[in-house]
Protein backbone atom coordinates (compact mmCIF):
# COMPACT_ATOMS: atom_id res chain seq x y z
CA UNK A 1 0.00 0.00 0.00
CA UNK A 2 1.33 3.39 -1.00
CA UNK A 3 2.10 5.68 1.92
CA UNK A 4 0.55 9.12 1.87
CA UNK A 5 2.88 12.03 1.24
CA UNK A 6 3.16 14.84 3.83
CA UNK A 7 1.16 17.13 1.56
CA UNK A 8 -1.63 14.54 1.24
CA UNK A 9 -1.75 14.10 5.02
CA UNK A 10 -1.92 17.85 5.55
CA UNK A 11 -4.75 18.17 3.02
CA UNK A 12 -6.64 15.25 4.57
CA UNK A 13 -6.33 16.69 8.07
CA UNK A 14 -7.29 20.12 6.78
CA UNK A 15 -10.49 18.75 5.27
CA UNK A 16 -11.31 16.93 8.52
CA UNK A 17 -10.70 20.06 10.60
CA UNK A 18 -12.90 22.09 8.25
CA UNK A 19 -15.67 19.47 8.46
CA UNK A 20 -15.49 19.47 12.26
CA UNK A 21 -15.64 23.26 12.38
CA UNK A 22 -18.71 23.29 10.12
CA UNK A 23 -20.42 20.72 12.35
CA UNK A 24 -19.59 22.68 15.50
CA UNK A 25 -20.85 26.07 14.26
CA UNK A 26 -24.50 25.35 15.26
CA UNK A 27 -23.30 24.06 18.64
CA UNK A 28 -21.21 27.18 19.19
CA UNK A 29 -24.17 29.40 18.23
CA UNK A 30 -26.40 27.53 20.67
CA UNK A 31 -23.89 27.95 23.52
CA UNK A 32 -23.28 31.61 22.69
CA UNK A 33 -27.01 32.37 22.48
CA UNK A 34 -27.72 30.60 25.77
CA UNK A 35 -25.21 32.78 27.61
CA UNK A 36 -26.30 36.18 26.34
CA UNK A 37 -29.39 38.36 26.45
CA UNK A 38 -32.22 38.02 23.98
CA UNK A 39 -31.34 41.43 22.52
CA UNK A 40 -27.69 40.41 22.24
CA UNK A 41 -28.59 37.58 19.86
CA UNK A 42 -30.01 40.01 17.32
CA UNK A 43 -27.50 42.82 17.88
CA UNK A 44 -26.43 44.22 14.51
CA UNK A 45 -22.93 44.71 15.94
CA UNK A 46 -22.20 40.99 15.98
CA UNK A 47 -19.37 39.79 18.18
CA UNK A 48 -18.25 36.15 17.90
CA UNK A 49 -17.30 36.02 21.57
CA UNK A 50 -19.42 36.49 24.68
CA UNK A 51 -18.96 39.87 26.33
CA UNK A 52 -20.90 39.07 29.50
CA UNK A 53 -21.99 35.63 30.67
CA UNK A 54 -25.65 35.37 31.72
CA UNK A 55 -25.63 32.10 33.66
CA UNK A 56 -29.09 32.85 35.07
CA UNK A 57 -30.55 31.94 31.66
CA UNK A 58 -30.20 28.26 32.53
CA UNK A 59 -32.05 28.65 35.81
CA UNK A 60 -34.79 30.69 34.15
CA UNK A 61 -35.19 28.13 31.37
CA UNK A 62 -35.22 25.20 33.81
CA UNK A 63 -37.88 26.79 36.02
CA UNK A 64 -40.06 27.89 33.10
CA UNK A 65 -41.39 24.33 32.75
CA UNK A 66 -41.14 21.11 34.83
CA UNK A 67 -38.09 19.91 32.93
CA UNK A 68 -37.15 17.45 35.68
CA UNK A 69 -40.38 15.55 34.97
CA UNK A 70 -39.77 15.75 31.22
CA UNK A 71 -36.28 14.30 31.62
CA UNK A 72 -37.65 11.42 33.71
CA UNK A 73 -40.31 10.71 31.09
CA UNK A 74 -37.83 10.78 28.22
CA UNK A 75 -35.04 8.78 29.83
CA UNK A 76 -37.28 6.19 31.51
CA UNK A 77 -39.48 5.52 28.47
CA UNK A 78 -36.55 5.41 26.05
CA UNK A 79 -34.47 3.18 28.31
CA UNK A 80 -37.28 0.63 28.69
CA UNK A 81 -38.03 0.87 24.97
CA UNK A 82 -34.44 0.15 23.97
CA UNK A 83 -34.15 -2.73 26.44
CA UNK A 84 -37.26 -4.27 24.86
CA UNK A 85 -35.68 -3.83 21.43
CA UNK A 86 -32.47 -5.48 22.59
CA UNK A 87 -34.38 -8.51 23.89
CA UNK A 88 -36.65 -8.99 20.87
CA UNK A 89 -33.91 -8.22 18.34
CA UNK A 90 -31.41 -10.56 20.01
CA UNK A 91 -33.89 -13.46 20.01
CA UNK A 92 -34.84 -12.91 16.37
CA UNK A 93 -31.24 -12.40 15.22
CA UNK A 94 -30.11 -15.53 17.05
CA UNK A 95 -32.77 -17.57 15.25
CA UNK A 96 -31.78 -16.11 11.87
CA UNK A 97 -28.09 -16.89 12.37
CA UNK A 98 -27.83 -20.06 14.48
CA UNK A 99 -31.15 -21.92 14.30
CA UNK A 100 -31.62 -24.00 11.11
CA UNK A 101 -35.16 -23.89 9.71
CA UNK A 102 -36.91 -23.54 6.39
CA UNK A 103 -37.81 -20.09 5.16
CA UNK A 104 -35.02 -18.31 7.01
CA UNK A 105 -34.04 -16.24 3.98
CA UNK A 106 -37.67 -15.30 3.35
CA UNK A 107 -38.04 -14.08 6.93
CA UNK A 108 -34.84 -12.06 6.65
CA UNK A 109 -36.15 -10.53 3.42
CA UNK A 110 -39.34 -9.53 5.25
CA UNK A 111 -37.22 -7.89 7.96
CA UNK A 112 -35.42 -5.87 5.27
CA UNK A 113 -38.78 -5.03 3.70
CA UNK A 114 -40.08 -3.77 7.05
CA UNK A 115 -37.09 -1.40 7.25
CA UNK A 116 -38.20 0.20 3.97
CA UNK A 117 -41.70 1.08 5.22
CA UNK A 118 -41.84 4.68 6.50
CA UNK A 119 -42.53 4.62 10.22
CA UNK A 120 -45.01 7.48 9.89
CA UNK A 121 -47.18 5.33 7.61
CA UNK A 122 -47.93 3.00 10.54
CA UNK A 123 -48.86 5.66 13.10
CA UNK A 124 -52.59 5.81 12.29
CA UNK A 125 -53.27 2.06 12.76
CA UNK A 126 -51.00 1.99 15.81
CA UNK A 127 -52.83 4.93 17.35
CA UNK A 128 -56.18 3.27 16.64
CA UNK A 129 -55.11 0.02 18.32
CA UNK A 130 -53.67 1.77 21.37
CA UNK A 131 -56.80 3.89 21.68
CA UNK A 132 -58.97 0.75 21.68
CA UNK A 133 -57.09 -0.60 24.70
CA UNK A 134 -56.94 2.83 26.44
CA UNK A 135 -53.16 3.22 26.32
CA UNK A 136 -53.04 6.70 24.79
CA UNK A 137 -51.26 9.20 27.07
CA UNK A 138 -49.44 6.44 28.96
CA UNK A 139 -45.93 5.02 28.98
CA UNK A 140 -47.34 2.10 27.04
CA UNK A 141 -48.09 4.40 24.10
CA UNK A 142 -44.47 5.58 24.09
CA UNK A 143 -42.92 2.11 24.45
CA UNK A 144 -45.06 -0.65 22.93
CA UNK A 145 -45.12 0.52 19.28
CA UNK A 146 -41.31 0.34 19.19
CA UNK A 147 -40.66 -2.73 21.36
CA UNK A 148 -39.66 -4.59 18.19
CA UNK A 149 -37.24 -3.17 15.66
CA UNK A 150 -36.53 -4.43 12.14
CA UNK A 151 -33.33 -2.37 12.14
CA UNK A 152 -32.34 -3.93 15.46
CA UNK A 153 -32.83 -7.43 14.07
CA UNK A 154 -30.75 -6.57 11.02
CA UNK A 155 -27.95 -4.97 13.04
CA UNK A 156 -27.67 -7.81 15.57
CA UNK A 157 -27.92 -10.39 12.81
CA UNK A 158 -24.88 -8.79 11.21
CA UNK A 159 -23.08 -8.74 14.56
CA UNK A 160 -23.95 -12.36 15.41
CA UNK A 161 -22.67 -13.49 12.00
CA UNK A 162 -19.10 -12.84 13.17
CA UNK A 163 -19.42 -15.44 15.95
CA UNK A 164 -18.13 -18.92 14.90
CA UNK A 165 -21.01 -21.35 14.44
CA UNK A 166 -18.72 -24.20 15.53
CA UNK A 167 -18.70 -22.76 19.03
CA UNK A 168 -22.50 -22.84 19.15
CA UNK A 169 -22.59 -26.42 17.81
CA UNK A 170 -20.09 -27.50 20.47
CA UNK A 171 -22.26 -25.94 23.18
CA UNK A 172 -25.32 -27.83 21.87
CA UNK A 173 -23.37 -31.10 21.97
CA UNK A 174 -22.51 -30.37 25.61
CA UNK A 175 -26.23 -30.05 26.36
CA UNK A 176 -26.58 -26.28 26.63
CA UNK A 177 -30.03 -24.89 25.82
CA UNK A 178 -30.55 -22.26 23.15
CA UNK A 179 -31.23 -19.60 25.78
CA UNK A 180 -28.06 -20.55 27.66
CA UNK A 181 -26.02 -20.33 24.46
CA UNK A 182 -27.51 -16.93 23.66
CA UNK A 183 -26.95 -15.52 27.16
CA UNK A 184 -23.55 -17.04 27.97
CA UNK A 185 -21.83 -17.21 24.59
CA UNK A 186 -23.43 -15.09 21.89
CA UNK A 187 -24.30 -11.88 23.74
CA UNK A 188 -20.90 -11.51 25.51
CA UNK A 189 -19.20 -11.78 22.11
CA UNK A 190 -21.56 -9.23 20.52
CA UNK A 191 -21.17 -6.33 22.97
CA UNK A 192 -20.18 -3.79 20.26
CA UNK A 193 -23.30 -4.58 18.20
CA UNK A 194 -25.51 -4.42 21.30
CA UNK A 195 -24.05 -1.10 22.39
CA UNK A 196 -24.38 0.29 18.86
CA UNK A 197 -28.06 -0.66 18.77
CA UNK A 198 -28.59 0.82 22.23
CA UNK A 199 -26.94 4.13 21.34
CA UNK A 200 -28.53 4.57 17.92
CA UNK A 201 -32.07 3.75 19.00
CA UNK A 202 -31.86 5.64 22.29
CA UNK A 203 -30.72 8.80 20.52
CA UNK A 204 -33.32 8.35 17.76
CA UNK A 205 -36.26 7.96 20.15
CA UNK A 206 -34.91 10.58 22.57
CA UNK A 207 -35.07 13.09 19.70
CA UNK A 208 -38.42 11.86 18.40
CA UNK A 209 -41.14 14.53 18.33
CA UNK A 210 -44.02 13.42 16.13
CA UNK A 211 -45.17 10.23 17.86
CA UNK A 212 -44.90 11.52 21.47
CA UNK A 213 -46.77 14.65 20.35
CA UNK A 214 -49.58 12.47 18.96
CA UNK A 215 -49.64 9.76 21.64
CA UNK A 216 -49.57 12.02 24.72
CA UNK A 217 -51.80 14.97 25.59
CA UNK A 218 -50.93 16.00 29.14
CA UNK A 219 -48.02 17.76 30.80
CA UNK A 220 -47.34 14.76 33.06
CA UNK A 221 -46.50 12.58 30.03
CA UNK A 222 -44.61 15.17 28.02
CA UNK A 223 -41.08 14.30 26.85
CA UNK A 224 -38.16 16.63 26.09
CA UNK A 225 -38.75 17.24 22.33
CA UNK A 226 -42.43 17.96 22.93
CA UNK A 227 -41.56 20.25 25.84
CA UNK A 228 -39.15 22.22 23.63
CA UNK A 229 -41.82 22.52 20.92
CA UNK A 230 -44.28 23.90 23.49
CA UNK A 231 -41.53 26.20 24.75
CA UNK A 232 -41.45 27.77 21.28
CA UNK A 233 -45.23 28.08 21.04
CA UNK A 234 -45.67 29.74 24.44
CA UNK A 235 -44.56 33.13 23.16
CA UNK A 236 -44.85 34.26 19.58
CA UNK A 237 -43.25 37.05 17.62
CA UNK A 238 -41.03 39.49 19.50
CA UNK A 239 -41.88 37.96 22.90
CA UNK A 240 -40.02 34.71 22.30
CA UNK A 241 -36.99 34.44 24.58
CA UNK A 242 -34.47 32.81 22.25
CA UNK A 243 -31.71 32.87 24.86
CA UNK A 244 -33.84 30.77 27.22
CA UNK A 245 -34.78 28.50 24.32
CA UNK A 246 -31.10 27.91 23.53
CA UNK A 247 -30.38 27.27 27.21
CA UNK A 248 -33.14 24.64 27.29
CA UNK A 249 -31.76 23.10 24.10
CA UNK A 250 -28.30 22.95 25.62
CA UNK A 251 -29.17 21.05 28.77
CA UNK A 252 -31.51 18.77 26.79
CA UNK A 253 -28.61 17.38 24.74
CA UNK A 254 -26.39 16.67 27.75
CA UNK A 255 -27.73 13.09 28.34
CA UNK A 256 -27.08 12.15 24.71
CA UNK A 257 -23.56 13.58 24.75
CA UNK A 258 -22.69 11.77 27.99
CA UNK A 259 -24.13 8.52 26.67
CA UNK A 260 -22.05 8.73 23.53
CA UNK A 261 -18.87 9.61 25.42
CA UNK A 262 -19.23 6.53 27.62
CA UNK A 263 -20.15 4.21 24.74
CA UNK A 264 -18.15 5.57 21.81
CA UNK A 265 -15.56 2.76 21.91
CA UNK A 266 -18.23 0.07 21.54
CA UNK A 267 -20.09 2.21 19.02
CA UNK A 268 -17.09 2.44 16.66
CA UNK A 269 -16.34 -1.28 17.06
CA UNK A 270 -19.97 -2.16 16.41
CA UNK A 271 -20.19 -0.05 13.25
CA UNK A 272 -16.97 -1.57 11.90
CA UNK A 273 -17.88 -5.17 12.72
CA UNK A 274 -21.46 -5.08 11.43
CA UNK A 275 -20.63 -3.19 8.23
CA UNK A 276 -18.19 -5.85 7.06
CA UNK A 277 -20.63 -8.76 7.15
CA UNK A 278 -22.77 -9.77 4.25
Amino acid sequence: MKRATPLERILAHGVLVLAVMLCLIPVYWMVRSSLTTNAGIFDIHFQPWIVQFHWRNFGAAWSSQPFALFFVNSIASNFILVICQLVTSALAAYALVFVPFRGKQVLFFLVLLAMMIPLQATFIPIYSMLSDVHLINTYGALILPFAGSAFGIFLLRQGFSSIPKEMVRAARIDGASEYRILWSMVLPNAKPALMTLFLLNFVYHYNSLFWPLVATNSTNMRVIPVALAYFLSQDAGQGLQWNLMMAADLFSVIPVVLLFLFGQRYFVQGIMSTSLKG
